[in-house]
């Protein structure tokens, strides 16, 4: 395990006004990173060399957007699954998508290394745990969990022995058993349980060690947890509600840091006036790589 220090404090990384940012993703081929305001249905683009954001209009609610290996996007919209490109307004549906029900929607998604996509979904209310865990090898899926509410970070350790899992409501982290070879999941056991705390898991990443760093809302912090379930570290985000986290640069030792903004009030803006950009941290530990979509 690699030595760490207590805390560390991230720092303003984009300035944009994020309602719910969510599914920040590296992309190691351009050099930028991506998110997604899912509420005001909109997708950034931002480059770390020049500081420069730029993004466009969503036709849909979208959770994030998934690198695929022929350089397209996989656009997790709440409602369905399409390919489309930054560049371009149009969009293909996937075929597979159609598998949910019509109280599903879909939410944060990844993929492992054999390049299968994996998406939780949730209920559309937020109240009964009908969502699951899918698995989408090619245009091929099925469903590998039940009793799911609300969906979220979803990554694996470095042996792919462990997929992690965050289920925002009533507040649970989850590792589940996996092997990579027949992408199935086993027996899950709670890593960390926020349940009665106040306090919601989101999107998360793994590096390196095997640790766990995920956004904690209401906590203003993204924790690190070792596979043990131990606090390790913490990075302090000047807002309450950070989102979503993902390792980007060339190293992989950059931790980018989605948050939002709905809701808040003027007095909260003056004592959060950066709620809804993208922070950044610095991490002496590379984060483990995003995997590519293989359609």
């Amino acid at each position: 395990m690699t030595d760490m220090t207590n805390e560390i404090h991230a720092e303003l990384a984009f300035r944009c006004d994020t309602k719910l940012g969510e599914g920040p993703v590296w992309s190691p081929a351009d050099g930028v990173l991506y998110w997604i305001d899912l509420i005001g249905k909109r997708l950034y683009r931002g480059n770390p060399q020049t500081g420069e954001v730029d993004s466009k209009a969503l036709p849909y609610r979208c959770a994030r957007v998934t690198l695929c290996a022929d350089g397209r996007l996989l656009f997790s919209f709440t409602r369905g699954l399409a390919f489309g490109t930054y560049e371009s307004d149009d969009y293909v549906p996937f075929a597979a998508s159609g598998l949910i029900s019509p109280q599903e929607r879909y939410n944060d998604a990844a993929c492992d290394s054999r390049g299968r996509f994996w998406t939780g979904t949730y209920d559309v209310d937020l109240k009964a745990p009908i969502g699951g865990i899918y698995r989408f090898e090619g245009d091929q899926a099925s469903r590998e969990a039940d009793g799911i509410r609300l969906a979220n970070g979803l990554r694996w350790s470095p042996d792919e022995r462990s997929m992690y899992f965050a289920d925002s409501r009533p507040g649970q982290l989850w590792a589940y058993e996996f092997d990579v070879n027949d992408g199935h999941v086993g027996e899950r056991r709670l890593l960390v349980d926020y349940t009665d705390t106040g306090v919601k898991p989101d999107g998360l990443a793994t590096d390196t060690d095997g640790c766990v760093w995920i956004a904690e809302v209401h906590r203003s912090r993204v924790a690190r947890y070792t596979p043990h379930g131990e606090l390790d570290c913490v990075v302090q985000v000047p807002t309450r509600r950070p989102t979503s986290v993902s390792f980007g640069g060339a190293d992989r030792k950059t931790l980018y840091i989605t948050t939002r903004n709905d809701g808040m009030s003027e007095a909260d803006f003056a004592t959060e006036p950066y709620a809804g950009c993208v922070f950044a941290a610095a991490s002496p530990v590379p984060g483990l790589t995003e995997h590519a979509f293989r359609i």
